[in-house]
């Protein structure tokens, strides 16, 4: 089955039709400060919708259910994954997440940008479901700049932070398969949110509009 969110708009009917929102997918190693730039980002008003993934890895200080993430248990996750709630999941670093569908297609049916937030393997798994998404790669200015965050924030043992560093290397390798690339470089935070506005409002001004189509077999 093919799930197509579209709408055509034209000079007769644009003020009587709802046009369709964009997906925007979002992909940066871990600690690259993806979260900051999204924050950033809706502190100045930009109206969109970021996609709250399940998970089955603990709450960390701070977080909240459905801020950033819903926590359940792995029944609950493996219920979700039988009953075709989510268009793609996968295991990173030994915890299963996974991306709701229907928080896309209420979104975007109803005229809202969406941006998924989501690694790489994700991101390759969503690209044979969906046409028509926007996919963006924010990298860190540098490793050793990498290394500083993931040091700093305090959230992972040192073994783990080890594999991170590894897995954003592996990760770095495949932003030629995005879109656009972001640097977001230590102390110049605002250089990439002015960075990600900008490629938001431009898909908005395309001559042809990309229009999100999601192929919901085997989901």
């Amino acid at each position: 089955m093919q799930l197509e969110i579209q709408s055509t708009v034209t000079p007769s009917n644009q003020a009587a039709s709802v046009k369709q929102g964009l997906l925007f997918v979002l992909s940066a190693p871990s600690g690259t400060g993806k979260d900051s730039v999204i924050n950033a980002l809706k502190a100045r008003g930009v109206s969109f919708h970021v996609v709250a993934s399940v998970t089955t890895r603990a709450p960390r200080p701070g977080e909240t259910e459905g801020n950033p993430y819903y926590f359940v248990d792995h029944e609950r996750f493996e219920d979700m994954i039988a009953h075709d709630e989510l268009i793609e999941y996968a295991q990173v670093h030994g915890n299963w997440y996974g991306q709701p569908l229907q928080q896309i297609t209420d979104n975007i049916q109803q005229g809202k940008d969406v941006l998924l937030k989501i690694d790489v393997q994700g991101a390759a798994t969503v690209r044979q479901k969906v046409a028509g998404a926007i996919y963006i790669f924010l990298v860190p200015g540098s490793l050793d700049e990498l290394v500083e965050r993931l040091t700093n924030r305090q959230t992972e043992t040192e073994e783990e932070r080890q594999r991170r560093l590894t897995d954003a290397q592996h990760e770095l390798a495949q932003q030629e398969h995005y879109d656009y690339v972001i640097v977001n470089r230590q102390g110049r935070l605002e250089e990439a949110v002015d960075n990600l506005q900008a490629i938001m409002q431009a898909e908005r001004c395309r001559t042809h509009p990309r229009y999100v189509q999601i192929n919901t077999k085997g989901i």
